[in-house]
């Protein structure tokens, strides 16, 4: 893990990081591909409930994925630091 880059990322703080990261990128792009993916393997009559159902679950499951990084980022950056004293 690049700390001066942690550094820069957590002082912007971990709301943002969240929606930044666990939200927007994790949660949308992969409701998408989901989505995409699903109608390849089981074709749906209905092209829009997938996507928009995927749209409300996966981004919501984002917020957890992007809480669970700032935790294990933040334990690696203050096991770092605390070496470096």
């Amino acid at each position: 893990m690049n700390m001066e880059k942690w550094a820069k990322t957590r002082r912007k703080g971990k709301q943002r990081f969240v929606i930044v990261n666990g939200v927007l990128g994790w949660g949308v792009p992969t409701a998408i591909l989901w989505a995409i993916l699903m109608e390849f393997i089981e074709p749906s009559q209905n092209i829009w409930v997938r996507p928009i159902i995927a749209l409300i679950i996966f981004p919501i499951a984002g917020i957890a994925f992007g809480h669970l990084m700032w935790n294990k980022s933040e334990k690696a950056y203050e096991k770092a630091t605390s070496n470096t004293l």
